[in-house]
């Protein structure tokens, strides 16, 4: 392995571990809300007492949760939003096939780049799959 790729691996891997400490780090915080507002919870329960209305919302909205009575039902998603992101993928999969082309053909190369280039193609052509059959059974606006 080259030393420039071995850079690029490395900020790569720095890179995506740094999105990956994030998300656990958000997600944890998360989770320990949650369990502080079930333990109040417990506590009145122990008691065998209501919680006061007050107590409810303010665990309501520590918990990120909207009560029921406030809660906007989700519109159906339309065949044009469908079709918006497909097109997005359809763009940014033919652009990553192309790149990794090109750099197979003007420069021989076979390497990481290449490697990963084709695989983010391919995700991408998954997901305009996807967004396509959404498409197609989507409700009509």
């Amino acid at each position: 392995m080259e030393s420039g790729d071995q850079f690029a691996t490395i900020v790569l891997g720095l890179v995506f571990s740094a999105g990956t400490v994030i998300t656990i780090s958000i997600l944890w915080l998360q989770l320990r809300g949650r369990m502080k507002a079930l333990d109040v919870l417990r506590a009145y329960a122990e008691r065998g007492e209501e919680p006061p209305v007050q107590v409810i919302e303010a665990l309501t909205n520590v918990s990120g949760r909207t009560p029921p009575a406030t809660a906007v039902p989700a519109t159906p998603q339309t065949r044009g939003g469908h079709l918006a992101h497909a097109a997005t993928n359809a763009v940014l999969a033919a652009g990553l096939a192309g790149l990794a082309w090109w750099r197979i053909s003007a420069f021989g190369e076979t390497g990481a780049g290449v490697g990963i280039a084709l695989l983010a193609a391919l995700f991408f052509t998954a997901g305009l799959a996807t967004r396509l059959v959404r498409a197609y059974y989507a409700h009509e606006r």
